[in-house]
């Protein structure tokens, strides 16, 4: 199995819990941000499962990977209409099978 420790970039998964009904037209606004590799509507607590990935060589010498995640979601998914809820993963350690 070829996996790749993810250098360079992190990635966070948002569980995002939205205004009923208007899942769909969420899912496509939301995929309009560059950060947002992938969006899933899912079924449970809540609406959308996205996956994002971010930059962090170049971000600042005392920027964490934490600082620039949290940034992004009160600045950018928080402030999307029809935002009611997140949940944000951060992982601590990645590999991955894809570049």
């Amino acid at each position: 199995m070829d996996t790749r420790e993810m250098k360079g970039k992190i990635r966070a998964f948002v569980y995002i819990d939205v205004t009923p009904g208007t899942e769909k037209s969420f899912l496509e606004n939301l995929m309009k941000l560059d950060e947002v590799l992938e969006a899933h509507l899912i079924s449970g607590q809540y609406d959308v499962f996205a996956v994002l990935e971010f930059e962090i060589y170049g971000k600042g010498l005392f920027t964490s990977a934490h600082e620039i995640i949290t940034k992004f979601m009160l600045e950018k998914i928080r402030k999307l209409k029809d935002v009611r809820d997140t949940n944000t993963i951060i992982p601590t350690f990645s590999l991955t099978k894809r570049e």
